[in-house]
């Protein structure tokens, strides 16, 4: 659910800094619930880069969803699936992996992944998103 210009065409719709890619897909559907993961890692990495628990060079998932039990569950298959789940936030923070940012496309421990989230408000993108009319305010990440 990320909108790549590289790959989807320019799209004035999908660039609008109030509202990320996954809060229209939700808009989109709204009986679903949405959760964004495992968008900022490219999916040779994917295939490359797990893990089991506790390994020293295990990689973090980051991911985004409005309920914290559907968080929770992404959070389980994500461990499943052989990668550390750092929660971003809410739906509206799967703006901070997207691409653009520092998150997109790193392949880093849950710790880094972490901190790169922590940073993305004081991104250029992150003040794009923070500056846009009507955007609503988002919290940190836990």
């Amino acid at each position: 659910m990320n909108y790549w210009w590289e790959v989807n065409g320019v799209r004035d719709d999908l660039t609008d800094p109030r509202t990320s890619t996954s809060e229209l897909v939700q808009a989109f559907l709204p009986g679903s619930r949405v959760v964004k993961a495992f968008n900022h890692m490219g999916c040779h990495d994917l295939e490359d880069e797990a893990r089991p628990a506790g390994a020293a060079d295990r990689k973090g998932i980051a991911l985004a969803g409005d309920d914290p039990d559907d968080r929770a569950t992404i959070a389980c298959l994500v461990h499943a699936l052989g990668f550390d789940p750092v929660i971003a936030g809410p739906l509206a923070d799967g703006v901070r992996p997207q691409p653009g940012t520092e998150p997109f496309d790193a392949d880093v421990s849950a710790g880094e992944l972490r901190a790169m989230l922590a940073r993305s408000p004081a991104s250029e993108p992150g003040r794009a998103v923070s500056r846009a009319p009507g955007r609503r305010q988002r919290r940190k990440p836990s």
